[in-house]
């Protein structure tokens, strides 16, 4: 097995060669790639579904690393990885987190992707000499991938929640706009660090990468939020009758409006924010979001822990979708490769950050 950092091509890297099987890194963006990804089925057996128009996802990512598993020259399995700077408090780390995991579906019968994606993993950490968190997020009922990442050293940190947002009869507001200019940006910036203060594993990174929308009101913003189009083709949702409801929700008017499995379209909600008392505001704003881009439903994604989704769910106005998406919960595994146990314990012991774009 060798084992080799030398360049293939301009682009390309070879991580590790075994007889007809490697490691290949690149880091552009290819048209086959995003092809690949409108096609792939994510998800177990129970909770399965495809994303759509995944280009513009893709292409606004944080220093992606494509990892792909080639058997006999051809595409069997790929890992893509995210870096970024990330803060808990004063602390500032190195974060690598393992974005996708999928295999090509005529070699997953090969036993390929679970033993290469460790392998991969492996090298990935190995390649981070500094103090460095490697995080996978693991789909509550994907025993399998919760043993894989765990043999590698992650533990569970967090529950991750999938919030559903939906409004048969979504409101404009005129108290909600658009942030346009660089003052107002920085106020949304100052207004984020304030309500992620006590957050591990903060970063603003994707905010403003699209269109963000306020709540004000006498000059003030009340609440704030991010959105980004998506589209998903829900196959499965797990359990019997929830996918005997999937059968029949597109023949329900009213339903198919909020969720409508074979053209899930929705907005994914980042970067949200209300001051303390505000959560009708912030729902409001939803509500206006839901309505100026003609959808009925939205989701976010946050920790089980945290006062954003403590808050919203007390408020008890989240409305149809979140009943759907309230068992899609998530396991946070982490790697705090070289970090002190007291640094783990601190950000074992704080609600984490999560952003929409890390979903989608």
């Amino acid at each position: 097995m060798k084992n080799t950092n030398r360049e293939m091509t301009l682009q390309e890297e070879l991580l590790l060669q075994n007889g007809n099987k490697k490691l290949v890194l690149y880091r552009d963006l290819r048209d086959s790639t995003v092809q690949l990804f409108d096609e792939v089925l994510w998800g177990t057996g129970d909770n399965q579904y495809q994303h759509k128009d995944s280009r513009r996802r893709l292409e606004i990512l944080d220093n992606p690393n494509f990892v792909e598993l080639r058997y006999e020259d051809k595409l069997a399995a790929m890992c893509l990885f995210i870096n970024r700077r990330v803060v808990t408090g004063a602390m500032n780390h190195n974060y690598f987190a393992v974005r996708y995991l999928f295999s090509v579906p005529e070699y997953r019968d090969k036993n390929l992707t679970g033993k290469y994606a460790l392998m991969t993993m492996k090298i990935m950490q190995e390649r981070q000499a500094g103090p460095t968190l490697f995080v996978g997020v693991v789909e509550h009922r994907n025993k399998r991938s919760f043993k894989l990442v765990k043999s590698v050293g992650y533990e569970k940190f967090s529950i991750i929640k999938t919030v559903g947002f939906s409004r048969f009869f979504p409101k404009k507001s005129s108290n909600v706009k658009e942030v346009n200019t660089a003052v107002e940006q920085g106020k949304v910036r100052e207004l984020l660090s304030e309500f992620y203060k006590d957050y591990s594993m903060v970063h603003f990174d994707s905010i403003f990468k699209e269109p963000y929308f306020v709540f004000e009101k006498d000059g003030e913003f009340l609440a704030g939020a991010q959105v980004q189009k998506a589209h998903w083709v829900v196959k499965n949702i797990g359990g019997k009758w929830t996918n005997l409801l999937l059968e029949l929700i597109p023949y329900i008017p009213f339903l198919r409006n909020i969720f409508n499995p074979s053209k899930f379209r929705f907005l994914g909600l980042d970067g949200i924010f209300f001051r303390e008392g505000c959560e009708k505001e912030a729902l409001k704003l939803f509500s206006h979001l839901l309505k100026i881009h003609k959808h009925h439903s939205a989701m976010f994604w946050a920790d089980e822990r945290s006062p954003l989704y403590k808050n919203l769910v007390k408020s008890r106005g989240l409305g149809l979708l979140n009943r759907f998406t309230n068992e899609g919960d998530s396991f946070m595994m982490v790697n705090a490769s070289h970090l002190s146990e007291a640094e783990k314990e601190i950000l074992k012991s704080k609600p984490a950050y999560h952003s929409a774009f890390d979903f989608l």
